[in-house]
Order: C-alpha cells, then structure tokens, then sequence
C-alpha cells in the first residue's frame, strides 16, 4: 500500500511465514474478535500504521454513529484519504462489538485493483495484530490475544477452478462444463446406501497413488501448477457404473460437509483467490465450492457488485449475506448507476425462447418413462401448476417467439428494405430496435399484442410456471436415477415474462435487438437468424428504486469514491432518499486532497466546448474552417502539457477515435519528443500490456478514451505519471433509443431540466474528474491537472459543469487561457 492510502506504515513487510498464516479451518468461528481482557471494539486497535489522518479518524467516527443508526454514508474522499482503511476499521469495530447487530462487513468493488487495495489493507490490519502480541509476550503494553480478522475475497468459477488453473478446463467453458462433472457426485451422494462414503470412494478412485496408469499417460501426471499439487491424475476419473466423467475435488469437498451441521470452512486470515486455490487444490478440495461454503463464517467478505446485484450470482451464492446482520460498503460507488441498470436489465434471445419450449413439450407434457412422469405431475401439482396451464403456457411461448422473429424482420426492414438481397456482413453489428416511443412512457408492442390476445394472465403467471417447471424436472432428476436435469431454461423464460409485465413503463425501455453472429450459421431456418441473434431486452433506465430496495435489505453501509460530488444529487440518484424517508439516517462526507497544494498546477483552459457539433468528425475532408481552428487550439493545449512536463503524460480523449486523432497531431507536429502510445478498445490482456509498456521507463505520452480502462482504477503513483489533460466533457452519445429513454425516465423524475443533467453531465464530470484524479497519489508527488472546455472555467452559461465540482476542487482549478497555460505551466515545472 503506498503512503497515499495510509500514512507511515509501523510494521515491516509481510514475509512468506506471515502470509502463509492465511488459510482456512474446518467449522465455523468459535469466538471472533476477543481478547484476553474482553471484546476488541475499539476501531484503533485494528488501525495498522502510526497515526490516523484527521479525515480517517472523522470518517472512521461518524461511519460508526451512523452505521449503529442503521444508517448510510455517502463519502467522497480525494486520493489520500484512505477509504478502503476507513471502511474496515470502522467496520470491523461494529462487526466485534458485541452488542452490535452486524456480524460481518461486506465490501464490494467493480475495480480488481480495488479488490487487492481491500485485501492488503486486511493483511496490513493482522500484521498490526501479529506484531502487538509478540510485543506483549516480550514485555511491551501492547494489545495482545486478538485474534486476526478474517477476510474472503469472491471471484467467479473460472478464477478459482483447479482445472481452469491448469488449462485443463477452458475459461469460457467452465460453467457448463462444471456443471456436467458435478452432477455424478450429486447422484452419487443420493442414491448411494452411504452417501458420504459413495462420493468419499469417488475422491479417493482419483488419487494418483490409487489410480490405474498403464493405459494413459495423462492419469501419470498430478493436477498440478508450480504453487500447489493436488493428490489426483490429470485425467477425468470415470464412475464404475456409467463411465461417466467426474470432478475429484467436488467428491472430496462433498464427502468432508456431508454434514451440514459441522459449520463448513471458515477463512484465517485474508484468504485470497490465490490462496484458496493453492490450499484447497492441495488438499484434494474443490475451492469454488470451499470459497460458497465459507461466506458466512468470514467477518469480512470482498466481492464484486455482481456479488450483490446480479440475481443470478445471488440466488447460487451470495444471497444469504443480504441482512440485517450485514454492512455494506459499495466502493467506487460512482459506478454504482451504470453498473446496476446493466445488471437489473432482462435479456431473452430467440434461442433460449426455443429451449424452453423444447423443454416443456419434450422433457415434460411428452415424457415416456412413467416413473419420470410421475414425479413431474405430482411436482407440477403440488406448486399449483395443471396441465391446462402448461399447454397455454406453452402456447404462448410459440407465439411470443413468432413476434420475437417478426420484430426481427422489420428491424432489419427499416435498417435496409433489401436486406435480404444485400450483403449482410455489412449491416451494423447491432441493431436496436424499439417497442415504443423512448421519449412517451406508455405500453410497448409486445404487452399490447399480449393484452390484445389474451395473454396477460398468462404473463403474470409467467415466473410461477416457469419455477413450476424448472422445480419439477429438478425433483425427477434428485428423484430418478434414469433422468438427468443439470440446466433448465422455461425458469429463466418465465422469470424475464414476469418481470416484463410487473416493471413500469417509465423506469423500463423494451425493445427487440439484433446482434450479427461471428459467423454465419447456415443450418437456420429463417434468412435473418443466419446472419443474426435477436433477444427481447428490457432495460433499465433509472435503478434508484431498486439500488434502495437492495440497500435498505443490509443494516447500514457506506458508498465511497474519489467522485461522488454533487453529494445531494447522488443521493436522490441512487435512491438514498427513499430510504431516507424511511427513517434510515443518511449523512454526507467530503474530504479533499491532503497533499501540499504547492505540489500541484490545475487548470481549466477557456476554450470553445469540444463537441462533435463544434468540432466535426476526425475526418477533415468533412470539417469546416472553424471546426479545424477548434482542433488546432485543443491540439496546442495537449502540445503545450507535453512539451513542458518533465515525465509521462495521460491524455484522455471523449472517443477512441479522437485518440487516434490526437496521436497522429502530436506525432506529426514535431514538438513532443515524448513517444505516443495510443490505447484502443482492446481485449484487458493488450491494454495491460500497454500500461507496462507506458510504466517501464523514459517519458511518454500515453493516449486513451476518458470512457475507456486506463482512467479509472489504475494507479498511476510514484513518477509513473506527472501531468493529464482532459479534452472536452465526456457525455455520451444520446441519439439512440435507449438514452432517449433514460433521458425521459431521469426528466420526469427529477425535472426537465435536471433530469439530461442528472443522467448524463454529472457523470461524465465524474468520468472526467476521475481522470484527472490519477495524477496525484501520494504526499511527495508532483504533477499538473489540465482540464481543456469552457465548461470547466465557467460557471455562466446554461450547459457549463464548474457547478458539479465540489469546493475544494473549484478553488483548485483555475481558469485560463488557452495563449496563457504554456507560461503557466513552465513557471510551475520551474518553481517545484
């Protein structure tokens, strides 16, 4: 952790003798949290460096009072403040004192850095803890008997799978494929006489030093990477009785919590994915179903906003966390709107519309084995569903997909009337195409033609039946030894139904949308699904209700960013104030820079606004002359930073294809010695390497899009970046039909007038802000901010965003001119 996050660090760094402490025990916690005097809730006790700052100990305090009011805090804290350090120590108090409700604190990030930030400040904390106590067995006052706090991070399957790890398992395979092994250790373990011994025997079939090698030379080599060696072949074992292929380290996992009694796992310690994966894989144990099994018993669980959203990964795992015994911290909580409405927004393709009803005539209105079939009836009867019910269902099902394939058609219609005579490949990659009116809240086609033939019933009755039907099949397959169900789709059909009808015209945008195949599949039946997918979607305009309905679930939290100003407007935005009026306490944390503001230069250059209405496309057989004066004076604003900044220099563009313009400017220009390395939107692996590329020494100029990767959750500290200039205010572009939607939702909610603002400009400053936040990290550093549009300089026409700063970052930035910024920035770089 750098001195930016927390101050002057009082222990040494950690040695591997430290780090391998973290580990996990099996059963749950017997005593957590005390000392030998008593319980630890004293949050300095946790706190691991020398002296808090005066914004952490404020922070710390009030989160705590409002936190034991079941309240929320929204906290914006400039770099230096050290929020992943106020969050756990004041969560941690709360979850050891005893006479507090909460019983662990979960953090969730959507930023990977975030997560180690989280996980090296747990590990920071216990370092802290450890030292005291040898302090105390060696005389000192010190604390001692305090036992570390344990941590849990959570990724998805593939970054925790012991097969995956060794490629032995494909990435973007393993849900299914996991699935598929899975399910003989589950028959095995019901159907067996013994159970736990069935599956036991299966775990121990796999073992290298049981298994039989002759014939195959994989079953001679262990499952195995450099940091850990499992005890089974590399071969999927097969079961004696169908020879059907197996995972060993889900038998095992199996076989050690037959008993659901004995508490399961529980985490020592910060238990990272890596550690988890290195000590399960070398005790034979599956660690994703290690890593499920042990959430409850960790104080402090590290996830990702998927882990507290997305429906899907709540019902598998995570769901159990959302109570009244839990504290929330949402950080890089300025993500939280875009991130939310992509993840409550529905999705149902063509294909998964002909799976459900393939699935419902075939596996159960037609099922042949009568003791199958009895079980589906008598499954289907006790959740109230007839048969009648399913055959109108289905009906329906048959119907909704005719429409589905007809939108698709005059979706393709208005794009090209003769697109069937055309080269498809060249139509867009995407095409949207919209059930109503995205500026007039009102019912879209598709509820209309449900309501005009009779299905609306039927819609509302649409998640019933379909859970009806996914219960029933599972039943026959827990049930039957003949009948395998490991996915069903008419739950996921009837879920997506349901919701269509119960969600609000105005919050809700429905369309039909094409998306091209990567290539083309001649084997299907219609002209256009040979060349496109289509899906119903369902889009979420504006999540407040929802983000509160899933906040107000915990019994407190904190939502923390460098970017979170204007605080009131957050607030209404997230929907804190319904939860407000609920009488849930919110209150309000700002926090600026802490370093010496002699270290830094922040500008915000007078120029015309850098729109594409003002500065026309980067083609300039297309411009006219005052487009191309537009250019040419951004163009020496950028010129001007890179010319007089002594080490590398971030510039973030509103488009990728604007940063392709100004790298080609500054290449040809002659006055920026610094090598120009350009970003593009790329798979994360390439833009990594692009940022080692820019790190790994002499002064570069490294271009990006203030939407892309490279201007949030990077650390640029130490000399890694002196100076960033932001282009223009990065509003997306809202043509399309879903933004006009969202636009119309945020309007009637907030105002006409607040509601574009609300929607778009706030966060495109906090985009922008966001940027510009990389530059200084740390007490020592230097560097230059430069924040190029008018509309960062004024506060006096209709569309500036200077009022969306907050305080202390106006007093910062001052406004100049563009003919005055180079002498601005050579007296600086030559008075520091």
């Amino acid at each position: 952790m750098s001195d930016a996050e927390a101050g002057t660090e009082t222990t040494d760094n950690p040695t591997s003798e430290k780090e391998a402490r973290a580990g996990l025990r099996k059963g749950s916690p017997d005593s957590v949290g005390f000392s030998s005097d008593g319980p630890a809730t004293d949050w300095r006790t946790y706190f691991p460096y020398d002296q808090p700052r005066n914004a952490q100990v404020d922070g710390i305090e009030n989160i705590i009072e409002t936190a034991s009011d079941r309240g929320y805090t929204t906290l914006e804290g400039a770099c230096g403040t050290g929020k992943t350090l106020v969050a756990l120590c004041g969560g941690i108090q709360l979850v050891r004192d005893p006479d507090s409700p909460y019983e662990r604190l979960f953090c969730v990030t959507p930023v990977k850095q975030q997560l180690q930030a989280f996980e090296d400040d747990l590990r920071a904390i216990n370092r802290a803890l450890d030292n005291r106590e040898n302090d105390s067995d060696n005389g000192s006052d010190n604390d001692s008997g305090i036992e570390p706090v344990s941590g849990l991070t959570l990724v998805g399957k593939a970054d925790v799978c012991s097969y995956t790890n060794t490629g032995r398992i494909d990435d973007r395979a393993i849900y299914g494929k996991c699935e598929d092994l899975r399910e003989p250790v589950r028959r095995a373990a019901r159907y067996a006489d013994d159970g736990q011994r069935a599956v036991r025997e299966l775990a121990n079939d796999a073992r290298l030093d049981s298994y039989n090698t002759s014939t195959n030379t994989t079953a001679q080599q262990p499952v195995a990477t450099n940091d850990w060696t499992s005890p089974y072949t590399q071969q999927f074992p097969e079961t004696d009785q169908s020879d059907t292929p197996y995972c060993p380290f889900y038998a095992k996992y199996r076989a050690e919590t037959f008993d659901e009694g004995d508490g399961g796992y529980t985490p020592e310690g910060m238990l990272t994915p890596d550690d988890l994966v290195a000590q399960a894989s070398n005790a034979g144990l599956c660690p994703h179903a290690v890593m499920s099994d042990s959430l409850q018993n960790a104080e402090v669980v590290i996830g990702n906003y998927y882990h507290l959203f997305d429906p899907t990964t709540l019902a598998a795992m995570t769901g159990e966390l959302i109570d009244d015994q839990t504290l929330v911290v949402c950080d890089e909580a300025h993500m939280l709107i875009p991130r939310v409405r992509d993840l409550l927004s529905d999705t149902l393709t063509h294909s998964t519309l002909s799976n459900a009803i393939s699935e419902i005539e075939n596996r159960v209105l037609e099922q042949d084995r009568p003791g199958v079939d009895r079980i589906l009836r008598q499954t289907l009867a006790e959740e109230g569903v007839r048969e009648d019910d399913l055959r109108s269902f289905v009906e329906f099902l048959h119907e909704a997909k005719f429409f589905l394939e007809e939108q698709a058609v005059d979706a393709l219609d208005d794009e090209d009337s003769n697109w069937e005579r055309t080269n498809m490949a060249e139509l867009p990659d995407e095409i949207q195409h919209p059930l109503r009116n995205p500026t007039t809240p009102q019912p879209d086609r598709f509820s209309e033609w449900a309501a005009d033939n009779g299905y609306t019933n039927i819609l509302r009755d649409a998640s019933h039946i379909g859970t009806a039907v996914a219960t029933a099949l599972r039943e026959a397959s827990n049930r039957h030894s003949t009948f395998e169900c490991s996915k069903t789709f008419s739950d996921t059909v009837g879920g997506v139904f349901g919701r269509w009808v119960e969600c609000g015209h105005e919050q809700y945008f429905r369309s039909v949308e094409l998306q091209q195949r990567a290539s083309r599949d001649p084997s299907a039946d219609l002209a256009w699904n040979k060349e496109y997918t289509a899906q119903f979607q369902m889009h979420n305009c504006l999540p407040a209700t929802e983000i509160a309905g899933r906040l107000g679930q915990f019994a407190g939290g904190l939502l923390m960013s460098a970017t979170l100003e204007p605080l009131d407007v957050y607030q209404r935005s997230v929907g804190l104030d319904q939860l407000e009026a609920k009488g849930r306490p919110v209150q309000e944390l700002t926090y600026g820079l802490p370093f010496p503001d002699e270290n830094r230069a922040s500008f915000a250059v007078d120029l015309e606004k850098f729109t594409y209405k003002n500065r026309g496309g980067t083609d300039g057989r297309w411009r006219d002359p005052s487009q191309d004066a537009l250019r040419e004076h951004y163009a020496e604003v950028v010129q001007s930073v890179a010319q007089t900044t002594p080490g590398n220099v971030l510039v973030a563009m509103p488009s990728y294809a604007e940063g392709e313009w100004i790298a080609d400017v500054l290449r040809q220009s002659g006055g920026v010695r610094k090598e120009v390395l350009v970003d593009e939107s790329s798979a994360n692996e390439v833009t990594d390497e692009l940022k080692d590329e820019f790190f790994a020494g002499g002064d570069k100029l490294l271009v990006t899009s203030l939407r892309g990767t490279l201007t949030e959750g990077v650390d640029y500290d130490g000399d890694r970046l002196a100076a960033c200039v932001v282009c223009g205010v990065p509003i997306t572009n809202i043509n399309g039909p879903v933004p006009k939607a969202i636009k119309t939702a945020y309007e009637r909610e907030f105002g006409q007038h607040n509601g574009f603002d609300y929607a778009f400009t706030v966060p495109a400053v906090r985009k922008a802000r966001q940027a510009l936040g990389r530059v200084i990290r740390g007490h020592d550093e230097v560097g230059v901010r430069v924040a190029a549009d008018r509309r960062y300089a004024s506060r006096h026409q209709w569309d500036d965003v200077r009022e969306y700063l907050p305080q202390y970052e106006r007093e910062d930035y001052m406004p100049v001119e563009r003919t005055d910024l180079g002498g601005q920035l050579e007296t600086f770089w030559n008075g520091v």
